[in-house]
């Protein structure tokens, strides 16, 4: 099963050092999605260019998932 790493980059680098195994790119690119949205309500600011790097095997991005602000509310 090919190994894949999940990089966060906004200007810098956050790099993941150890990845995770899974069937394929698709099934990365989701699990890329999930974590985009737990990092969007973990670090809510505002960074169009904040987005998750999605890294095969030999570090070669396979696709690259924008990680949204979390929504205001109306009590922020």
């Amino acid at each position: 099963m090919p190994r894949y790493f999940f990089d966060i980059k906004d200007g810098h680098r956050l790099v993941d050092p150890s990845g995770r195994n899974f069937n394929n790119d698709t099934d990365a690119i989701a699990r890329a999605k999930v974590y985009a949205i737990q990092v969007s309500l973990d670090t809510p600011r505002v960074d169009p260019k904040r987005y998750i790097a999605v890294l095969n095997e030999a570090r070669g991005e396979v696709s690259r998932v924008p990680i949204y602000s979390k929504p205001r509310g109306i009590f922020d």
